[in-house]
């Protein structure tokens, strides 16, 4: 069914400025909320934290090696202090006991194997050390690397969301003015068309008779009908349909 035209050409003019300021809005704030889900920067955030964890890995493996080798040194180093005690007393020629001497014997041999253990032991530490160590500073340097892309990610985005927000700041007033040309109802209709496809609520009518939203030929009765002032909807894809006797801004483009 045409609503009768009930809105003057002034009307209908600013609903199709407003339109255009709307889908400008609808645009840039869709690509605000891209920009603030770039998968980009989610990507080089779940790198940087997977090499961070790397890093934190191979930094510990670093540290316990450390303290293997500087633990081992210091028992190496008590079990030599105590070869020696016993080995002096064993040949000092104060012990004449065969008895004594013999369990001092199977001492010092039992301390040697316990020595040789820990020798053992701290030698593999530093094998793995050295080892370990370059790992490490691979594992650093590929975290440094994922840290400064993820700024430079971070960056962009940030530059990106500020243009978009400072466009959208500077076309809202012009929206709010617009608005306000457009009679309550009709605001109102158009709105919620515009709302439910995807930012677009009326397209002009062209003198090639197509609507100016989907670009589908409209019926010519409904073409005239909106010639001569009614309001209705495409066909095609349910926007309002406006005719304003003259080519409004952006049409063609």
């Amino acid at each position: 069914m045409h609503e009768p035209g009930a809105y003057g050409r002034e009307h209908l003019v600013a609903l199709l400025a407003l339109q255009e300021v709307d889908a400008t809005l609808w645009r840039l704030r869709a690509a605000l909320q891209r920009a603030l889900r770039d998968p980009e920067v989610e990507a080089l955030k779940a790198e940087a934290a997977e090499a961070a964890r790397a890093a934190e890995a191979a930094r510990e493996r670093v540290a316990r090696l450390n303290r293997t080798v500087s633990w081992e040194e210091k028992e190496a180093d008590a079990l030599r202090s105590e070869v020696k005690a016993v080995e002096r007393r064993l040949y000092g020629g104060t012990v004449t006991s065969p008895k004594e001497l013999e369990q001092m014997q199977k001492k010092v041999e039992h301390l040697r194997a316990e020595l040789g253990r820990h020798e053992e032991k701290g030698l593999e530490a530093m094998m793995e050390l050295e080892q370990a160590e370059p790992a490490l500073a691979e594992a650093d340097r590929v975290h440094a690397e994922a840290a400064r892309a993820l700024q430079e990610a971070e960056a962009r985005r940030r530059a990106t969301v500020e243009d978009l927000e400072a466009r959208i700041a500077a076309a809202e007033p012009r929206q709010r003015e617009l608005a306000e040309r457009v009679p309550a109802p009709l605001r109102a209709r158009y709105e919620r068309i515009r709302d439910s496809r995807g930012g677009v609520g009326a397209a002009a009518l062209g003198s090639d008779g197509l609507c100016g939203a989907c670009r589908v030929k409209v019926p010519l009765a409904l073409a005239e009908a909106v010639r001569r002032g009614a309001l209705d909807t495409c066909e095609s894809c349910g926007r309002l349909l406006v005719w304003v006797w003259s080519p409004p801004p952006g049409e063609g483009r």
